[in-house]
């Protein structure tokens, strides 16, 4: 997240460098998740609703039973940011960093379950932009050393690095940190930063996640941003319209930060709430800027994109064939982190008060994406057919402001 101060921004995740033979680190919190909510059904990317018994999230999480009336609206949009006075400086080149949302259940390690949340957060630190990128978690991967296989399972075969390395060779972009967060983690983000106001596009109502909510601005509590997050049932095109509001509450927490801090305290602030509630592991010279950065990004400069993919499958499994229009999208983040090119920032009279560095090309190191529509290798009905299925055309969703 150093990119989109991401990192506090994510305001929902741990954060950590992905550099093995990187100087000094700093860990702490825990790896376990104690939230006692199961998610429901299997990996799928559609499907109908399960039956069985609803999830409950607990008092003040949204939910109820059906029917039972869906919570009002009691936010409102954040204000313009207000001045900011800062001494810390922010990274002057490309910032990429991985925000993955684990399903871990009670008492299991966070840092080898599934992977269902998984995000590439892009920030220009010159023009104070970029882009959220949302990947189906069936999404059909070249697994570095473990062959193909959902995308989800990279975090449960070896962890955040394995993760990482998944994304990076799909995409060839280069990323230099990662995230990580389970439910109750981010729960505690959103209670110990006071709740956050989300707007919620079109009214919901699944008693599976929990979310019973009417459409319009909401000021939510963790319970119930983890409710709002969790939603996949009663959301446009299932879980790709999921992913897409993971990445409205990273552009809410962004919101929040530009309307409350105006100087390093406030910095340091947001970077204690993440050092209570997280799992860190970051150079620790590194955090301050990160979340510097992160207040100084606009979010609705920050497009929110969910990548495009075919629903088809491998052998029995329900899986998600990414298209020649997400290979598009990776080439076009490599230059400038922005989808679509970079444009020049607006005049702004809560500019920072350090001149805006000077953008750097990215790490030499990256290589072009790999091919992403695979081919049967089967006849069909085997078990390693593959089938490209229903094409799910680009999503792009909740544009930057105008």
């Amino acid at each position: 997240m150093v990119g989109v101060g991401i990192l506090l921004v994510l305001s929902l995740t741990a954060l950590a460098t992905h550099s093995e033979g990187d100087a000094p680190r700093l860990v702490v919190g825990s790896t376990t998740s104690t939230q006692a909510t199961p998610l429901p059904g299997p990996t799928i990317v559609e499907a109908p609703p399960p039956t069985g018994d609803p999830v409950v999230l607990g008092a003040g999480g949204g939910s109820g039973p059906v029917g039972g009336g869906l919570l009002g609206t009691d936010g409102a949009a954040y204000g313009a940011a207000i001045p900011f006075n800062s001494s810390i400086a922010v990274p002057t080149d490309l910032q990429f960093m991985l925000v993955i949302g684990s399903d871990a259940r009670p008492g299991e390690d966070i840092r080898r379950t599934n992977g269902d949340s998984i995000h590439l957060i892009a920030v220009n630190p010159r023009t104070f932009e970029g882009t959220i990128v949302g990947f189906p978690r069936d999404a059909w991967v070249e697994i570095p050393g473990r062959g193909t296989g959902k995308m989800n399972s990279a975090l449960a075969m070896g962890g955040p690095s394995l993760m990482v390395d998944t994304v990076r060779r799909l995409t060839g972009l280069p990323i230099q940190y990662y995230a990580l967060t389970g439910f109750q983690g981010l729960q505690k983000l959103v209670d110990d930063l006071g709740g956050v106001n989300v707007q919620v596009s079109q009214r919901m109502n699944d008693r599976f996640s929990g979310a019973f909510f009417e459409a319009g601005w909401h000021k939510f509590n963790g319970a119930q941003a983890l409710a709002f997050t969790r939603n996949r049932y009663d959301t446009p095109n299932g879980d790709f319209g999921r992913s897409s509001n993971h990445g409205v509450l990273i552009q809410a927490a962004m919101g929040k930060i530009r309307s409350e801090v105006g100087d390093d305290a406030g910095i340091r602030r947001w970077a204690d709430v993440l050092l209570r509630s997280t799992v860190l592991d970051v150079a620790p010279d590194k955090l301050l800027p990160l979340v510097a950065l992160g207040r100084r990004t606009d979010p609705g400069r920050m497009k929110n994109v969910v990548v495009p993919g075919r629903i088809g499958m491998a052998g029995r499994a329900s899986v998600v064939y990414l298209t020649a229009e997400a290979a598009g999208l990776f080439t076009d983040l490599r230059a400038d982190a922005v989808i679509g090119g970079e444009t020049a920032p607006p005049p702004s009279a809560t500019a920072p008060t350090t001149a805006p560095p000077a953008a750097a090309a990215p790490t030499p190191t990256t290589r072009p994406p790999i091919s992403l529509l695979p081919t049967p290798t089967t006849a069909p009905g085997g078990p390693g057919t593959t089938s490209p299925g229903t094409l799910l055309p680009p999503i792009t969703l909740f544009p930057p402001k105008p």
